[in-house]
């Protein structure tokens, strides 16, 4: 049986170091010639044709990745996506064609999961989802810093941006058991999230310190523990601290954003 390891959150919240310490457990990320080339960070084991992959995926549903979308799975059941989805497994056989052990970056596959769980499961691989996740208040201040040229883009929009792609994972796997990662805790304890990872997936236990050694607390530059002010995000990351986010959080969230007329931060009676 081979495995797929698919890291799902929201970008800037820790996926990169996930998935460099999941490579000293031997998840092959593709070749590291193709991955993304990012100044902040020293190794970014995302690939571009996944991205790239990715966007052609949603601009078949009429948007942009950065655009307010919230698919669900019948919107992945139009004719141009279904032929794009046959596409799918060729270039997954081409990255990986011997490798027993996978894993795949991309924040996007937040929102095109369906299409890749089709996929890899016709692949015979078996799925383990792993999602990072961080305070709002630092994907904020990251997001903001890395992404100063998003014209337009205010506070409000950063962490809507933020809870669409949180609440869009936790929706389109919830039939999977989740892995956890609080990129605050990898940093306070690194030790302790490989071991996590060690037992969570039988991995080598000779890795661990390996594994936990690839993370450098010199890259925590955002810290925040107070709440954001703002408090709808505030809501749902105290939900999801608590690990009582589903599904269902996901489509009352797509009801919330189709009435605007409707929509102040702090009417939560009927998210919650």
């Amino acid at each position: 049986m081979r495995t797929a390891f698919l890291l799902l959150g929201a970008q800037r919240s820790g996926t990169s170091v996930t998935s460099h310490m999941l490579s000293k457990f031997g998840i092959d990320f593709g070749d590291s010639k193709n991955f993304l080339q990012a100044d902040h960070n020293p190794i970014f084991f995302e690939l571009k044709w996944i991205n790239q992959y990715n966007d052609r995926l949603l601009r078949h549903l009429g948007y942009k990745y950065i655009d307010p979308v919230l698919p669900t799975e019948a919107d992945y059941d139009k004719p141009q996506l279904i032929e794009m989805s046959r596409e799918l497994p060729t270039l997954i056989q081409y990255e990986w064609p011997d490798a027993s052990k996978i894993g795949i970056k991309d924040p996007r596959i937040s929102l095109t999961f369906p299409i890749w769980q089709q996929a890899l499961s016709a692949q015979g691989y078996s799925l383990k989802i792993i999602f990072v996740f961080r305070h709002p208040g630092d994907f904020l201040r990251s997001n903001q810093r890395l992404f100063q040229n998003w014209t337009g883009w205010d506070e409000t929009r950063h962490l809507h941006f933020w809870l669409r792609l949180t609440l869009a994972a936790l929706y389109f796997t919830r039939d999977y058991p989740i892995c956890f990662v609080n990129y605050d805790d990898m940093m306070a304890d690194p030790l302790a999230v490989a071991q996590r990872f060690a037992e969570t997936f039988d991995f080598d236990e000779a890795q661990v310190n390996p594994a936990a050694a690839v993370v450098d607390r010199a890259q925590h530059h955002h810290k925040q523990f107070a709440p954001t002010g703002h408090a709808l995000i505030d809501h749902y990351y105290d939900r999801l601290c608590s690990h009582q986010l589903s599904g269902a959080d996901y489509l009352s969230y797509r009801r919330w954003c189709a009435n605007p007329d409707q929509q102040t931060e702090v009417n939560l009676r009927s998210l919650a």
